[in-house]
């Protein structure tokens, strides 16, 4: 499991992409999918409505294309949430935590 709450960086900017999902901070408890990520990150943004979890696209494996990456990365977000109900894409943030 892999959680990132915070970002480290030389300045008090930061930003992500990632493939995964987008979803309200309301309708998750981070505490009842941890355990069960193992390649994604729980992504935290200040002020933001949403929570997002996913992998960063630089984690595609050599021998792995990009649909099988996509797949891999579904899985395990489905498995952790228990719905498939989940819209899948690639998220792009950067934001000032300043």
């Amino acid at each position: 499991m892999k959680l990132r709450k915070g970002f480290v960086s030389n300045s008090s900017s930061s930003s992500f992409l990632i493939y995964g999902i987008e979803i309200d901070r309301d309708k998750i408890s981070e505490d009842d999918i941890e355990d069960k990520l193992n390649n994604c990150y729980i992504h935290y943004v200040p002020d933001d409505d949403y929570i997002y979890i996913g992998c960063s696209w630089d984690k595609v494996k050599d021998d792995e294309t990009g649909r099988q990456f996509k797949d891999r990365i579904e899985k395990e977000i489905i498995d952790a949430l228990g719905n498939n109900n989940c819209k899948f894409g690639t998220y792009e943030r950067s934001f000032f935590d300043g």
